[in-house]
């Protein structure tokens, strides 16, 4: 019992330093936001090279992925609460949506993919989040762009979702 005593002491040092850490991240988060000032702070070229690092580390690569998103997501909401739209067209999206982005943004259902898509052409929603069996969209009547897929390493429930915005001018 000692012994087991010990380990559970060990653990919540672990714990504590964990979660400085996590403080600590979000100190310069904020910083980050300051410094962005109005840019759109979605960034899934920059999430994407920050999850393939952390999932270098050779922890398990699910609840990896998990977790960072998460805490990306949380830091994205205190930059912008932005509208996602989501297409809720089989048993697993929400909960899919809800590992991915967290209850940190505006979230609206969309029944159907056509819904899904005009509302974000027309800018109703800043990001689609649906099936990828489901994502492919004809490019001369929809100026949007797949910018990533959850989850980057394994299968959410069988299935990978993709996540749309529109193209931007660059």
């Amino acid at each position: 019992m000692l012994e087991l005593n010990k380990l559970r002491s060990e653990i919540d040092e672990i714990d504590k330093k964990i979660s400085d850490l996590i403080k600590y991240r979000q100190s310069l988060a904020t910083k980050i936001v300051r410094a962005k000032k109005n840019v759109f702070p979605f960034d899934p070229k920059r999430e994407k090279k920050l999850l393939k690092k952390i999932l270098n580390y050779g922890l398990d690569p699910v609840m990896t992925e998990r977790i960072w998103r998460q805490i990306i997501s949380f830091n994205l909401s205190r930059q912008k609460i932005m509208k996602i739209g989501i297409l809720d067209n089989d048993k697993y999206c929400l909960a899919a949506f809800e590992s991915c982005f967290g209850p940190y943004f505006e979230s609206k259902i969309f029944k159907s993919k056509l819904s899904l898509l005009n509302a974000l052409n027309n800018e109703k929603v800043e990001i689609a989040f649906l099936n990828k069996k489901e994502s492919e969209f004809d490019d001369k009547v929809y100026e949007l762009e797949n910018v990533s897929d959850f989850p980057s390493t394994d299968m959410f429930y069988k299935s990978k979702y993709s996540i749309l915005i529109k193209k931007t001018e660059v």
